[in-house]
């Protein structure tokens, strides 16, 4: 599984992969006013989607894109 970069509701978001293995966590940096905010997307196994596991941690404004950023983990976070 590989890290990268996806932009999305006007912000950068930088993914960090917590499984070398197989799709399951990962780590979430973004900027949000003037501060770098880090939240965590995790696969549910069940749906086979990713979620934000912990919304009070990620900022408010971005739970929005909660779908945008499940579909880039899934196109951007696979090794080629």
């Amino acid at each position: 599984m590989k890290n990268f970069k996806v932009e999305a509701e006007g912000a950068e978001f930088d993914f960090f992969t917590m499984n070398i293995k197989r799709l399951q966590a990962f780590q979430v940096y973004v900027a949000h006013k003037g501060e770098q905010v880090r939240f965590h997307m995790q696969l549910n196994d069940q749906t086979g989607d990713f979620y934000i596991t912990d919304k009070a941690k990620c900022p408010a404004e971005f739970h929005q894109a909660e779908d945008l950023l499940n579909k880039a983990i899934k196109i951007y976070g696979k090794e080629d």
